[in-house]
């Protein structure tokens, strides 16, 4: 099953403090990074090998994607197959701005590992919403991974259980097949352009870039004009803002990231300030 995150940043960078492992590539490598053109609509099938950029705090080959970001909301794919020696690719994935200020990070925690299905091969996965604010061309992914998820492995069930499932029989009892992290393989990367009004993220822009310190390559965007925050027509209960409060910190206490940030656009579209606050505070004291 696709797993699905929407895209969030406030002036806090606040997941980058919830994993030990942390990518965090200066302005100096940023500029001697190559990035690939990626078109909407369009599959990427990448070899890691193809690609020679280097950052501190990666393992291996960094692929890095230029994503068009002028047409509202945007659908991204990310897949990483099992190769035919068994060994996998396990990714993570940073994006940055328009101005190349980090705007969020999915960790290989996040990337789902789906079986063999269909034409579909057994791969980690993940899908990703974004919302670029206004006023941006271009917003930049990060695919890597690390010396943390080069000590792992993956179980894959064998291809001959999985037939024998299909077709409503007895699976053999043969052994599942042990698949070795790699900081080789493929990685496969869709773009895809979805024109809606809808906002994914928080009340304000989701890419508020700050004015850089240092102009990266030819990227030359205007500044977003602020947004005004939503009022609520009416007061809201005492209760229900504890409600929030109380549903936010469980969802963190779950480390169910995901659902505490859709629960802080909930309250926030309310016009409750406190379950964002209580989210900020939180992930900054990891």
């Amino acid at each position: 099953m696709k797993t699905k995150i929407a895209l969030l940043l406030s002036t806090v960078f606040f997941t980058s403090q919830l994993y030990a492992t942390v990518l965090q590539p200066s302005k100096a490598e940023l500029a001697n990074i190559q990035w690939k053109d990626v078109a909407l609509s369009q599959q990427n099938d990448s070899d890691v090998d193809h690609f020679t950029n280097q950052l501190q705090g990666a393992s291996g080959n960094v692929l890095a994607y230029k994503i068009p970001a002028n047409q509202g909301m945007i659908k991204l794919n990310i897949a990483s197959p099992v190769q035919k020696n068994n060994t996998i690719f396990v990714p993570n994935a940073l994006v940055l701005d328009s101005h190349f200020n980090p705007a969020m990070r999915y960790p290989a925690s996040q990337f789902k590992f789906s079986e063999e299905r269909g034409l579909n091969p057994a791969q980690y996965q993940a899908e990703l919403s974004l919302t670029p604010a206004n006023n941006q061309d271009f917003i930049y992914l990060l695919i890597y991974t690390t010396e943390q998820e080069l000590q792992g492995k993956t179980m894959m069930t064998h291809p001959a259980k999985l037939l024998a499932k299909a077709k409503g029989n007895q699976p053999p009892a043969i052994a599942d097949i042990t698949v070795t992290h790699s900081n080789q393989g493929k990685v496969s990367v869709e773009v895809e352009g979805v024109q809606t009004s809808q906002f994914i993220g928080l009340n304000g822009p989701l890419f508020e870039a700050k004015t850089p310190t240092t102009q990266i390559g030819t990227v030359a965007t205007d500044m977003p004009k602020s947004t005004k925050e939503n009022k609520p027509t009416q007061p809201v209960e005492q209760s229900t803002e504890n409600y929030f409060n109380q549903a936010v910190l469980k969802a963190l206490k779950d480390k169910d990231i995901n659902k505490a940030m859709n629960l802080v656009n909930e309250a926030e579209q309310l016009g409750l300030k406190q379950p964002r606050q209580i989210f900020i505070k939180h992930v900054s004291a990891k």
